[in-house]
């Protein structure tokens, strides 16, 4: 059997050098395929969206209707799978709504610059928090001094008593 020194992308179906391909399996799937890197970031991006929509939602998979909507959040806003993961997550997680439907409806410019300034808080808060806590102490350490032991001398005038 012959090396291979190329492979063929999954996603794209370009050719590449082995060295720049990734074989990733996803976390339910039992094949591993091979990504070039740029395809294997999206894949990777993609089964994190799954996992956290599945997670908050209580679902399986995602239906249709949640990918339509993954789209439309990507082509008219710019949006990327990890902020909407964090914007549904700030909805359902910090505002607690109630979970009426699997939708990202909710998923909106208006939510969405909610959830970055409360990231910007919670981060301005956890930096003074490190700030306040990172004072230097100084601790003395005593050397360790040993006791004399009193080694015994035999005094011969003791023996002759």
């Amino acid at each position: 059997m012959a090396i291979r020194p190329t492979h063929k992308c999954h996603t794209c179906k370009e050719i590449f050098p082995n060295q720049e391909m990734i074989n990733y399996a996803s976390p339910k799937s039992q094949t591993a395929y091979w990504y070039c890197m740029k395809c294997y970031e999206e894949r990777v991006a993609q089964d994190n969206f799954i996992m956290a929509v599945c997670s908050i939602f209580g679902i399986k998979n995602p239906g249709p209707r949640i990918w339509t909507e993954r789209k439309r959040l990507i082509e008219n806003y710019g949006y990327t799978d990890d902020m909407i993961v964090d914007c549904l997550d700030y909805i359902y997680n910090v505002e607690k709504k109630k979970k009426l439907t699997e939708t990202l409806f909710l998923v909106n410019p208006y939510t969405m610059d909610k959830m970055k300034q409360y990231k910007k808080a919670q981060e301005r808060a956890s930096m003074q928090l490190a700030a306040a806590t990172n004072t230097t102490m100084h601790e003395y350490i005593a050397p360790i001094q040993e006791n004399p032991v009193k080694k015994k001398t035999f005094d011969p005038d003791e023996w002759l008593d």
